[in-house]
């Protein structure tokens, strides 16, 4: 059994049906729920990605079905059980063990244009200077900041950096 954390849920209705996890070594978990067992709490398939690929999957690059059935690399597959605001992943699966209920219909790419004609958003810019030789600062602020800033730490790769 494997802890999760929430990190962000990508899709909502009436229960979070798409949403993004990670584990304590910072591995990312796309998950989507398939079956809402009142025993068991919501379960989700969940597969492990990369942040370049969960990146395109938020980009509407990737289909949601395709991160399932072509996972990065091998015992990638998991069922991530909900229950009582606890995230698990738990039995490996292999692609063989996927049944049509567990995966998502073919052609679903993420639009995040939605979100931004609803809410009205707002930004803040601060500029930040971080040493190279200083990455576990870095690092640790990136992992502060969430998971949408670790596209920038893989960009900058430890180099000194003004944003």
């Amino acid at each position: 059994m494997r802890p999760l954390t929430l990190i962000n849920t990508l899709e909502y209705y009436d229960v979070p049906q798409i949403l993004v996890a990670a584990d304590a070594t910072g591995t990312n978990y796309l998950c989507t729920l398939y079956e809402n067992n009142a025993e068991d709490g919501y379960l989700y398939l969940g597969v492990q990605i990369s942040e370049p690929r969960l990146m395109a999957f938020v980009g509407g690059q990737l289909d949601l079905r395709e991160a399932y059935i072509h996972p990065e690399v091998e015992n990638a597959l998991y069922i991530v059980t909900a229950k009582q605001e606890v995230l698990t992943a738990t039995s490996i699966l292999q692609s063989q063990d996927l049944t049509e209920n567990m995966l998502p219909e073919p052609g679903y790419y993420y639009d995040a244009s939605d979100l931004a004609d609803e809410a009205d958003l707002q930004t803040d810019t601060y500029q930040l200077e971080v040493p190279a030789q200083d990455r576990v600062t870095f690092s640790t602020l990136i992992g502060r900041m969430g998971w949408r800033a670790m596209s920038l730490h893989n960009v900058l790769k430890g180099k000194a950096a003004i944003f």
